[in-house]
């Protein structure tokens, strides 16, 4: 048996006899998810749990003193600061910075792919919630989170890398391999996490660019979209296909090469979006 089939069938069997270890939320996303579902929590609550997060706590003040949240006074309260944003947005924000730790746990010669992976989720996040706020009527925090967790299938797999030495000169086989197996993987860490299932099936289907679908967009659609248009403008693989062609363009209404500088239109949310996450903008 060569190495490519020996480590997709340990892959394999450790998914179906559930022994591969799936990362877990850290803590702070736990108590912020259960004081938000909490009808009875106030704002107040939500504020002392955050502030035993020193970094989730500098995120979200910036996020706060955002153009889109800030009045003619900068916002130093964390209070204030949540009472201005909302629960859903909070939600959201506490979601994405514990997905952004989860991405920088693997080391080795795999981290460069996973830094690289990082980066190109959080892009696609960023041109889901555009999407969503100018295409469709799906919530715009669900789509930039259905943008965020996509590719989170491969995390768990990189710890294969202990039981393959051989691997370690050569990362890009498992890489491959982990490709044919992530969505299958990423399902089971979202159903262990409780993700709505809108979500989970976008992190599935959205590989399958040709999908049908609903005949009005979905989410599922708005990923397939943003994870192309992210790279837009680039010479990767992906821009010498014919766009038009998948269904989920052809819903809001692009049909010719040509169209897709509609999505132009869209820059500046995609940027706020960014903003939001607490990354410079890269459009130019």
């Amino acid at each position: 048996m060569d190495l490519e089939k020996k480590i997709l069938h340990k892959l394999e069997d450790k998914i179906k006899t559930n022994q591969l270890v799936l990362p877990s939320m850290p803590d702070i996303f736990l108590q912020v998810k259960n004081i938000v579902d909490d009808p009875s929590s106030n704002m107040d609550n939500i504020a002392k749990v955050i502030t035993r997060d020193p970094s989730l706590t500098a995120r979200i003040l910036k996020v706060a003193n955002n153009v889109l949240h800030r009045g003619n006074h900068e916002i130093t309260n964390l209070q204030l600061a949540v009472s201005r944003m909302g629960l859903q947005l909070i939600k959201t924000l506490v979601t994405s910075h514990a997905i952004t730790q989860i991405f920088n746990q693997p080391k080795g010669s795999l981290k460069p792919f996973f830094n690289q992976l990082q980066n190109h989720s959080i892009e696609v996040s960023a041109h889901a919630y555009a999407i969503a706020k100018n295409y469709s009527k799906i919530n715009p925090d669900d789509a930039l989170l259905s943008g965020l967790v996509h590719n989170i299938g491969y995390l768990p797999m990189a710890k294969c890398v202990d039981s393959f030495p051989e691997i370690e000169s050569d990362p890009d086989l498992l890489i491959e391999i982990m490709g044919k197996l992530h969505t299958q993987v990423g399902k089971m860490i979202l159903e262990s996490w409780s993700f709505p299932k809108n979500i989970i099936d976008a992190s599935v289907q959205y590989v399958d660019q040709f999908r049908m679908g609903t005949a009005t967009i979905d989410l599922t659609d708005i990923v397939i979209i943003a994870g192309l248009n992210a790279y837009r403008g680039t010479d990767h693989p992906c821009t010498l296909v014919d766009w038009t062609q998948y269904p989920a363009f052809q819903k809001i209404g692009i049909h010719s090469r040509e169209e897709l500088d509609k999505l132009d239109e869209i820059n500046s949310d995609i940027e706020s979006a960014l903003s939001m996450l607490g990354i410079p903008s890269s459009i130019k």
